[in-house]
């Protein structure tokens, strides 16, 4: 904990103590400002580029991210999101058609074109086999499934053979260095990756690619890498998003903007400094970043300038601080300031700041409730039963019954089939392109958790996803 000045604690970069006041002044995460809709951004410019901005200063990711690693639940919860559909990892398979006649498909011609499939043959062996080993695709699926978790895009990058003929190389490019860059109708046309979206990157800085269209995949693909000389070819894998064009958002990005992630990520440092250093508290202030930002307008200072926003943050509480202190400003209120701001046919009031009183001093785990109560709000945005993944936060924690576990897991296996046949799809491009047999595939076999008497080890496989 450090002091400023005029007995202001800086508790963490968004926390203050004002000793005098005995309030703790909250400055609400900025990220929730980032969230502007596609239609309210302009487009911005690099190297030449013109780009979609992904969220506000073309930041959006990043901002996520940062935020992330304040909150252990968000992290967790994300991580489980995307290992629930990896289960027990991508591999390639021979699929097994029954011989029953009346269950085999023909096309006009006699040729066999389907089936009752009714088992998968790992393969160990041959060009197929090697071509997956080459290009690591249990790494590649842990990439995209972990960028779709956290973002809802991913990027796979494939690379045509010396002869143009094949698909030689898939990777997978992160998505929080990823961008589209738009033609002059404002329609996605180049995929971009740079690590310097912050720092005005140049044409040097930045990696293009041709963007495949993904409902003509293999025509386009090929059509490519014969009439062109494109290097790379971008893939793009994204989960639904309503009204978003350029870029899918996740709906438990919702949290950032509602005010719980910052609930929780204020009190485990609020706690740790009271307990530590024994500091009286009467009120709790959280103040919106919308007030920072119109008194940055209103003082001509840019937001994207560290050291002056900082240096205006301070000034400011401050201000809020004096307001709240001495026997001179005893009975005085601080205004809570608001808008309105338009929404659907009416309006909704949005206050800059929302004062809570506390009755007593925080000396024990007056807290814990609130953190069990946003933590459980948080997981239920990330579609994530707390109990899955260890023991729910809190004095007052159930634990469920295994057979309650396993078919909450079950539902959880079943909800994330969209995610990771997303993930699959560049696979058939991949397999019509290379030629591969048409019986063979990638397949994600999950595990299926049962009873003793059904397996002696409570679990067996069950394989339903593949790429098609």
């Amino acid at each position: 904990m450090i002091e400023k000045k005029d007995g202001l604690f800086w508790l963490s970069d968004d926390v203050c103590y004002a000793k005098e006041a005995q309030a703790v002044l909250m400055m609400q995460s900025p990220v929730s400002n980032y969230f502007n809709e596609q239609s309210m951004l302009l487009p911005v410019f690099h190297g030449g580029f013109k780009i979609a901005p992904w969220g506000a200063n073309n930041m959006l990711p990043q901002r996520v991210m940062q935020q992330i690693d304040k909150v252990e639940i968000v992290g967790s919860n994300a991580d489980f999101n995307w290992k629930v559909p990896y289960g027990c990892g991508p591999k390639l398979v021979k699929l097994v058609y029954s011989d029953n006649p009346d269950e085999i498909v023909k096309d006009r011609d006699g040729k066999v074109i389907g089936g009752k499939v009714v088992g998968k043959l790992d393969i160990f062996g041959g060009k197929e086999y090697e071509w997956c080993e080459r290009n690591d695709i249990d790494l590649y699926l842990q990439e995209v499934l972990t960028d779709l978790s956290y973002f809802h895009n991913a990027f796979a990058v494939m690379l045509p053979s010396s002869d143009r003929n094949e698909i030689y190389t898939l990777r997978h490019r992160e998505a929080m260095f990823s961008r589209w860059s738009l033609d002059e109708n404002d329609q996605i046309d180049r995929h971009l990756y740079s690590a310097l979206w912050d720092q005005s990157p140049t044409e040097k800085d930045i990696e293009d690619s041709y963007v495949i269209d993904e409902y003509d995949a293999i025509n386009d693909i090929r059509q490519t890498m014969q009439t062109t000389n494109e290097l790379r070819m971008v893939y793009p894998i994204f989960m639904p998003s309503p009204g978003r064009p350029y870029y899918s958002y996740p709906n438990w990005w919702s949290i950032f903007r509602s005010g719980w992630f910052d609930n929780i990520a204020s009190i485990p440092s609020l706690k740790k400094a009271i307990l530590k250093h024994n500091l009286g508290v009467k009120h709790i202030i959280y103040i919106s970043p919308k007030y920072f930002d119109e008194k940055a307008v209103t003082m001509g200072v840019d937001p994207n300038d560290i050291k002056a926003a900082t240096e205006l943050k301070q000034t400011l509480i401050d201000e809020i601080n004096n307001t709240l202190s001495g026997e001179e400003n005893a009975g005085k209120a601080l205004a809570s300031l608001a808008r309105l701001t338009p929404s659907g046919n009416g309006a909704v009031l949005e206050k800059y700041f929302t004062i809570e009183k506390i009755d007593n001093d925080v000396n024990g785990g007056e807290y814990i409730t609130d953190y069990e109560t946003g933590a459980n709000i948080i997981s239920y945005a990330m579609e994530v039963h707390p109990s899955l993944i260890g023991a729910t936060p809190g004095k007052n924690s159930n634990s469920l019954s295994g057979s309650n576990q396993r078919e909450l897991f079950l539902m959880k296996q079943a909800l994330s089939m969209p995610m990771v046949a997303r993930a699959l799809r560049p696979f058939n491009a991949v397999k019509k392109i290379n030629g591969w047999q048409d019986d063979l595939t990638i397949a994600v076999p999950e595990y299926v958790f049962t009873t003793l008497d059904e397996a002696k080890s409570g679990k067996k496989e069950s394989e339903n996803n593949v790429a098609r």
